[in-house]
């Protein structure tokens, strides 16, 4: 009786393995969705290069451009056409001509004719010594603000090396979750070259 009690007991366990061996992994939505995905590419911008005194590191969703002139220098990231509402969304960082501090260009933001006033855009907050939300060194004035076109946005003053910077941050407010990754990208990494600071217009 001992031979076939021992066989019933070694078939089970064969069974209780099998079973543990084929049981699927549980599904898990996040995670397929991570997988299949694709994670956008790091690019650089390199400014010094150009003379531009401006570095950072951008998602490959977006594109660069600059413009130099008597008024400053700026650098445009913007995304590249998706069809949606990120195509009028943007990363702009300014550094004028003649102003070496935020308190220098801020008449120039919210002043008569001011870039505010000039793109009829409403300011909801004005929050002066830094904020938590842009820990950045350089900055000391946030800005938020709000347009008709159901956009929002931070302008972001500060200064470093002698020079006013001024970064407008622009993008749709229902989709601002798909805006803050490739903008946080490029603010955290932002260098400013102090070699070619502070600017002298289109001399740069």
């Amino acid at each position: 009786m001992i031979k076939p009690i021992f066989l019933t007991i070694a078939m089970t366990g064969a069974l209780v393995v099998g079973a543990i061996a084929h049981t699927p992994e549980p599904f898990h939505p996040r995670a397929a969705a991570a997988a299949a995905s694709p994670q956008p590419t790091l690019r650089t911008y390199n400014g010094p290069a150009q003379q531009i005194p401006v570095k950072a590191q951008y998602l490959d969703t977006m594109e660069v451009s600059e413009t130099a002139s008597g008024e400053g220098v700026g650098v445009f990231f913007t995304f590249k056409p998706q069809g949606n509402a990120l195509d009028s969304a943007q990363v702009h960082i300014f550094l004028p001509d003649g102003a070496a501090t935020a308190a220098d260009q801020e008449p120039f933001v919210t002043g008569p004719n001011g870039l505010m006033q000039s793109n009829g855009w409403l300011t909801n907050r004005i929050q002066r010594q830094g904020s938590a939300d842009f820990p950045y060194p350089w900055v000391e004035t946030v800005i938020s603000f709000s347009t008709d076109q159901e956009q929002s946005g931070q302008i972001l003053l500060g200064q470093i090396h002698g020079q006013a910077v001024q970064v407008t941050l622009l993008y749709p407010a229902e989709i601002a979750g798909a805006y803050w990754p490739a903008a946080r990208t490029i603010l955290d990494s932002l260098e400013f070259d102090p070699g070619l600071l502070p600017i002298h217009g289109s001399g740069v």
